[in-house]
């Protein structure tokens, strides 16, 4: 019973058997590799699936809303009377206005405050303010409501995608992230499908429902009620998060969770191997963040924290190196992508009547539908090309299908409707591969900051697509002049990913390589049997369940008073980890 485990009995290195309980670090570097290899100890079971499943409903409302827009253009003027050129570009981009603010405002929040908060908050924001626009007595107090649905939508993605990442082992993230960004596809099949139904017309020109547009801009805000609901109860904090705060406790509480929900039998507290100097830490710590020393020198308080320097010098940390390289890139290529997708998409419907096609919302639904085939194609090719070859690829696709559609205005209408959904198609595979490269370039403690002003350019190519197309549509509408423009930007984008570097650093790695540019001391097999090597595939240090179970009934128990001897494997060396067991 006095033996130490051996670390041949689990396909990762771990630091003890199932049973042991107790890990004790020296500081907060320690703890978030302490976190990190538990993380990849669970690896992906039930916990994982269900929160992919649940974030995936705040994508579905992000699609919803920015979408549902594009539709109530077509038959606003029906009821209300005729629009302006101005206020119609200007309800088209209210939502991406909202959605920049929301966005930065959501990125830094989410660094400070945590990921879980900042969701929920916007997802709020976002469900009311769906509803609220249901009942604008004006076309200007539409425009308010859609901008402030769109500041709930910029405050999501960031979170999302976090959430998403720092809840499942390295080596699935590329996955999960794909099927994340693919629940886009299941909103704007939904938005489509509704709006068909609800506003549009049976091939007779007959009404499907008499229903005015204000029922179909309610019904839009349910998905995000449904994920505000959903998340509440079953979406805890990342463990990531919190341990980048120092908070072990919290930490030791969401990685409990986690194990009980997979009835793994494990137990786990993480706990700082000196009370005392964790108090004395966490006091200097608040007494620092009070006082100014110099230009180095930050005042924080718990109301006023976003629009603090300590919020403004995250920021600028993006644009230092090494992070202002792939910052930069991200900027560019999510400003092109945005540009081209959401210009389109918003506009689709008005693109189809003016091209002559005879039932825009039939034409709209089979444009949406494209994005399964996008999305399959994608989660296929992004662990086999790459995801940096997968966005390249397929902003050059997304220009040459604008060119074609272009070149093509006056001819067949079966063409017109091809080229469009395999438009479509190609800026969903970008898309998925953006969303994995965009959230792997920054470190950890970047991450949702980092996102949120990559996404802040994407908002605003988002906007001015919105007046460009505007003006470009008329009247009399310039449709060739519009789809050259597209393609142009979409192709500029397609060059600048070229240029972008493959992410994929561990949050350990992340973080060391962002605070002190030290390079990592660990050894070679531990670091290949964690992370996964190409031979390993997308399931490399994917951890089953019952393995844990096997290891508890296999390894023998450790001896608690021995303490690890200079040549004993580690998993990585980087700050002193005891642990002990329960008895001890």
């Amino acid at each position: 019973m006095g033996g130490r485990m051996s670390h041949e009995a689990a396909p990762v290195k771990t630091w003890g058997s199932p049973d042991e309980h107790l890990v004790l670090v020296d500081d907060n570097k320690a703890l978030k590799q302490a976190v990190h290899d538990e993380m990849e100890l669970i690896g992906c079971g039930f916990h994982q699936h269900r929160v992919v499943t649940i974030l995936g409903f705040g994508n579905v409302a992000d699609a919803v809303e920015i979408l549902a827009i594009g539709y109530i253009l077509t038959v606003y003027e029906d009821s209300e009377g005729e629009m302006t050129p101005w206020e119609l570009s200007l309800l088209t981009a209210a939502v991406f206005a909202g959605m920049l603010g929301g966005g930065l405002v959501g990125g830094v929040a989410g660094d400070l405050y945590g990921r879980k908060p900042v969701l929920l908050t916007t997802l709020a924001i976002n469900a009311i303010a769906a509803f609220l626009s249901a009942f604008s007595p004006t076309i200007y107090w539409l425009i308010f409501f859609r901008a402030m649905a769109g500041l709930g939508v910029g405050g999501v993605v960031a979170s999302l995608f976090a959430l998403c990442l720092e809840h499942v082992p390295v080596s699935a993230r590329g996955r999960y992230v794909t099927i994340l960004c693919s629940f886009w596809m299941v909103g704007a099949v939904v938005t489509a499908g509704t709006a068909w139904v609800m506003l549009g017309k049976y091939s007779n020109g007959e009404r499907i429902l008499q229903l005015s547009w204000r029922w179909f801009a309610g019904v839009v805000g349910l998905p995000s009620f449904t994920c505000f609901v959903l998340a509440w109860w079953y979406v805890p904090e990342s463990p990531h998060f919190l341990a980048s705060k120092g908070d072990a406790q919290a930490a030791s509480a969401v990685l409990q969770y986690i194990h009980r929900v997979h009835q793994s039998g494990r137990h786990i507290q993480l706990k700082f191997s000196s009370e005392e100097d964790a108090e004395n830490a966490d006091r200097d710590a608040k007494v620092a963040r009070k006082m100014k020393i110099g230009d180095d020198s930050v005042e924080v308080n718990s109301h006023s924290a976003v629009c603090s320097r300590e919020s403004l010098r995250v920021v600028v940390r993006l644009f230092e190196p090494p992070n202002a390289g792939p910052t930069l890139l991200l900027m560019m290529c999510g400003f092109s992508l945005s540009f081209g997708s959401y210009g389109l998409s918003t506009w689709i419907t008005k693109l189809f009547e003016s091209a002559g096609l005879s039932n825009p919302f039939e034409n709209a639904f089979l444009f949406a539908g494209a994005n399964l085939p996008g999305n399959i194609v994608s989660l296929y090719l992004i662990d086999i090309i790459g995801h940096q070859r997968l966005l390249s690829g397929a902003l050059f696709m997304s220009g040459f299908c604008a060119l074609l559609f272009a070149f093509n205005v006056e001819g067949s209408k079966t063409i017109i409707v091809l080229v469009s959904c395999l438009f479509n198609a190609c800026t969903t595979a970008a898309w998925n591969g953006f969303g994995v490269l965009s959230a792997e370039n920054f470190p950890q403690e970047l991450r949702t900051t980092g996102i949120s002003v990559v996404n802040g350019s994407n908002r605003v190519a988002a906007i001015v697509a919105q007046f460009v197309n505007g003006f470009l549509m008329g009247p009399p509408p310039h449709l060739v002049a519009l789809l050259l423009v597209t393609t142009t930007v979409m192709v500029s984008g397609g060059i600048a990913s070229r240029w972008i570097a493959h992410g994929g650093d561990d949050d350990i790695d992340a973080a060391s390589k962002s605070d002190s540019g030290e390079d990592l001391e660990a050894d070679p097999e531990s670091i290949s049997s964690l992370r996964g090597g190409d031979d390993a595939g997308e399931n490399a240090g994917l951890i089953q369940h019952d393995v844990l179970l096997h290891e508890k009934k296999q390894s023998p128990k450790r001896d608690t008073k021995t303490r690890p001897q200079a040549g004993d494997k580690q998993l990585v060396q980087r700050a002193p980890i005891d642990r002990m067991s329960a008895a001890d």
